[in-house]
């Protein structure tokens, strides 16, 4: 009863107005971001898009991403950051699985940080049932498909398939969906294939890079969760301070309420 309630809880909580650019979500895939980038080692820039204004817009999900469909919410964040890390370096701090509980995530119902999963880790494939080391920088090959789970205290366990779409010496693109359903008591939240992350991460120079994620419930999720914004938001930004080097719990949250 009491997780049905925080559930509740945090439907209401999230139901907030969208933070919308007329244009509709921009991967850098070929071209400028949106929303887009602003000053090195500056504050992120973040917009989120409900269903009604992707439809205003007439937004269709690039296809550099691979995503097909309708979508009930998209969130955007891109930020620049200074890092000495190289590309496999940092691309192997983002595929960190096992790092997830120690990155701490504003939740919004609870008002404190937490962590980002209570446990998670790599897998050999969406059936495996043995925990696997983190995959390294070098593993992440243009095509190639890895797989993680894990367990949050709404959501359950929860596989995902990570997919590499590019891997240059200069740009990685990863995207992140879920394999199988994500459910919160009776309700499933997700249903697979409908909550889906893109992460560009591209050299600007010798230490500098650009970052840009986007999240996404696709149709096949529940209207529900049309209200999270905030709760992606933050996510996005726990990972971004993660990547960054950042203290992930040091600043305010970039979503508070």
């Amino acid at each position: 009863m009491v997780g049905l309630i925080r559930f509740i809880a945090l439907l209401i909580a999230l139901a907030l107005p969208s933070i919308a650019h007329a244009a509709g979500p921009q991967p850098p895939c070929d071209g400028s971001a949106i929303p887009g980038f602003g000053a090195l080692d500056g504050p992120p820039a973040v917009a989120a898009w409900s269903h009604a204004d992707l439809r205003r817009a007439g937004w269709q999900p690039p296809s550099c991403l691979g995503w097909r469909g309708d979508s009930r919410l998209v969130v955007a964040l891109a930020a620049r950051f200074r890092s000495p890390l190289s590309l496999d370096g940092l691309a192997a701090r983002l595929v960190a699985v096992s790092r997830h509980p120690a990155i701490r995530v504003w939740a919004v119902t609870r008002q404190q940080w937490y962590p980002l999963a209570l446990d998670a880790w790599a897998l050999d494939g969406p059936a495996d049932k043995v925990r696997r080391p983190d995959p390294t920088g070098e593993a992440l090959v243009a095509g190639r498909d890895l797989y993680y789970a894990e367990n949050t205290d709404v959501g359950g366990r929860t596989v995902y398939r990570l997919h590499v779409v590019e891997h240059t010496a200069e740009r990685i693109v990863l995207t992140t969906e879920n394999v199988t359903a994500i459910r919160a008591a009776i309700v499933t939240l997700f249903e697979p294939g409908a909550l889906q992350v893109a992460t560009v991460l591209s050299r600007d120079g010798p230490d500098s890079w650009s970052f840009y994620e986007i999240s996404r419930a696709g149709a096949e999720s529940s209207s529900f969760v049309a209200g999270y914004q905030s709760s992606y938001l933050n996510r996005l930004e726990a990972l971004r301070r993660h990547l960054a080097g950042l203290p992930t719990d040091r600043d305010p949250p970039i979503a508070p309420w």
